[in-house]
């Protein structure tokens, strides 16, 4: 993991990435917003465990902490849930209710009693920030939700709007500008294949919904923040569905892919 940092506010990235093979990187973050009551967003990679409650205890007392919001749950989402929820015995875990049901399946120790469900459109509970919950544009899990903070102005996306990087970086900026827009479209034609099947109009309209909360930042899960480019990436949102669909690599492809895999 790399060390964490502030990006907008009081909110702090605790930032990884994973080998993207054949495309060089594709960050991993978490997020933890101060808050009145500090919130957790997602809980990392289960391979970095003590990496990732060294971080987070380095922002946070886990005493302190009073919710994890789980966006979905995928293990490089959900891969250190129960660990924080030990850890923080005073935090509630808030997510939606499709995503309660598919972490039972793994995690039948879920502690669902500590568990508050919310749904797009609807208040964070329990803190003054006026946090509300939203339904990113794109996604690959059918429980997931992402987080508006007027406070700052930014909206966490989840997925949506990340980007596969020749290295990992803390702005999209150091990126040269080709290696960061065949990123953008290749992760996200590769892990929103539905994109393909949609009707244009419709996708524009859910990128209007986002852009009428005046995003100063948008924060993904699988990206690195991009200061002054929210219209930019989604202009490029935008045209996703009118690209070819994602080809995965064939088997051929494949073998040649297995060093760089370890």
């Amino acid at each position: 993991m790399e060390d964490p940092y502030a990006v907008a506010g009081d909110i702090h990235v605790l930032a990884s990435s994973e080998v993207a093979p054949g495309y060089g990187v594709l960050p991993v973050n978490a997020y933890l917003i101060g808050a009145d009551e500090p919130v957790l967003v997602d809980t990392g990679l289960p391979s970095e465990r003590d990496e990732f409650l060294e971080s987070l205890r380095s922002l946070v007392d886990p005493d302190d902490l009073r919710w994890v919001f789980l966006t979905h749950e995928d293990p490089d989402h959900a891969g250190n849930l129960l660990a924080v929820l030990e850890a923080a015995a005073n935090a509630r875990l808030v997510t939606n209710y499709v995503t309660v049901g598919k972490l039972r399946e793994g995690l039948p120790s879920l502690p669902v009693d500590r568990v508050v469900v919310v749904n797009p459109g609807q208040p964070f509970p329990g803190t003054e920030r006026g946090l509300r919950v939203v339904r990113p544009p794109v996604y690959d899990a059918p429980g997931t939700i992402g987080l508006h903070d007027p406070v700052t102005g930014v909206v966490l996306t989840v997925d949506a709007f990340g980007s596969y990087l020749p290295e990992l970086v803390q702005d999209l900026g150091d990126v040269p500008e080709g290696d960061a827009r065949s990123g953008f479209d290749d992760f996200n034609r590769a892990n929103h294949p539905w994109t393909a099947l949609v009707d244009q109009a419709r996708f524009d309209r859910s990128l209007a919904d986002l852009r009428r909360l005046e995003p100063t930042l948008l924060l993904s899960s699988h990206g690195v923040p991009a200061p002054g480019r929210t219209d930019a990436l989604l202009d490029a949102m935008a045209r996703i569905p009118q690209m070819e669909p994602y080809e995965p690599p064939d088997q051929e492809e494949f073998e040649e892919l297995r060093e760089e895999m370890g």
